[in-house]
């Protein structure tokens, strides 16, 4: 039996680390005054006053009402596809009351990567994990993320035991430092797949030689905040760049690494038999993912993909969870087996909800 499983924030949300409704509010309740004298939060300061009439410097930021990682990023990227400005903050750099659209972007990113790579626990993970390796199921697993933190990472690779338990990580990409001391090697069998298809804070990529360094155990994103010359390409000594789609409508997938790790999840779905999203709620602004999961759907030489969803938790509206059911059967069919059960829910016992899917 193969296995897909699909993480979405709620995996992540498990673990106490913010979803991008909270995104904002968790980075700006710990900036201190002083904070606002970097260029990266003096910016921000006036995009949010201009654009949303939030002062950061002033209002209580336990009761701003934020607008939502996804809806600030959409605005960015709609204008950027658009070709046309915002007052005060046009596309590129034109004079000094004018910051570039692009800047914010970055900026935004990087706020979102110090917000997820807080200290936080892995119990959930881990428990999965294990719960997999001691039923022979792990190394039939394909994991695909839609999360750009590191947890499972950093849970899959701490299983690596050359004398014991030699399994590794295989992302699906190769690495500048792949090969190098004191780095990871490439991944030989057995191995672990996992398919980060929104980039992630271990990835940096580097423009001028078009190279992707792994950080490992680290979410290497950090050190363009904190360490500038740590972020310098091992390649060529170039200043790299965060690898990290935001979840929005105009998603760019365009660059080479991140298409084959769309690719590759095309191909370990194509092969699966089952797929188990774990906290995803399918929604509308990922029609990338729907348009992968249709083409696999409909492609498929072996018996249809049969679909099991865990995205519960406690507290949900029962109105938000049956939205979240009709979005899922809608879209996917009758192959589709939607629980009341939660990511935590799974992860304590993955091998029974597997077989009851096949008992049926």
């Amino acid at each position: 039996m193969k296995i897909s499983i699909f993480l979405g924030a709620g995996a992540s949300a498990a673990e106490h680390l913010p979803i991008q409704s909270e995104l904002f509010s968790e980075y700006f309740r710990d900036l201190k005054p002083s904070d606002y004298n970097k260029e990266m939060n003096k910016e921000l300061h006036r995009f949010f006053k201009q654009m949303f009439n939030i002062d950061l410097k002033k209002d209580d930021i336990d009761k701003v009402n934020f607008p939502t990682f996804e809806e600030v990023l959409g605005l960015l990227d709609l204008a950027e596809q658009r070709r046309e400005f915002f007052k005060n903050f046009a596309l590129e750099l034109v004079n000094k009351e004018s910051d570039s659209i692009r800047f914010i972007r970055q900026y935004l990113i990087l706020l979102m990567a110090y917000s997820v790579n807080k200290k936080n626990t892995n119990k959930y993970h881990k428990m999965l994990i294990d719960n997999l390796l001691k039923s022979n199921l792990l190394l039939n697993t394909t994991f695909i993320s839609a999360n750009y933190d590191i947890i499972i990472d950093n849970t899959i690779a701490k299983l690596y035991d050359k004398e014991k338990l030699p399994i590794m990580l295989d992302y699906g990409i190769n690495f500048a430092n792949f090969n190098k001391d004191g780095n990871w090697v490439k991944p030989l069998d057995p191995m672990i797949k996992l398919y980060k298809i929104h980039g992630s804070l271990n990835w940096m990529y580097c423009p001028i030689c078009s190279s992707l360094t792994l950080t490992p155990y680290e979410g290497g994103v950090m050190r363009i905040l904190e360490d500038s010359e740590g972020a310098k390409c091992l390649n060529c000594g170039e200043s790299t760049v965060p690898i990290i789609v935001p979840p929005t409508y105009f998603k760019d997938i365009s660059n080479v690494f991140l298409s084959n790790v769309w690719n590759e999840s095309e191909k370990a779905l194509r092969d699966s038999d089952i797929l188990i999203f774990c906290g995803y709620s399918f929604p509308d602004a990922d029609i990338h993912i729907k348009y992968m999961i249709k083409r696999v759907q409909t492609s498929r030489k072996k018996p249809p993909l049969k679909i099991l969803v865990f995205n519960n938790h406690q507290n949900k509206p029962r109105s938000s969870l049956k939205k979240e059911e009709d979005r899922y059967k809608r879209f996917l069919g009758e192959y589709v087996i939607f629980t009341n059960k939660s990511f935590q829910d799974f992860a304590k016992n993955p091998t029974e909800y597997i077989n009851l899917v096949f008992r049926e």
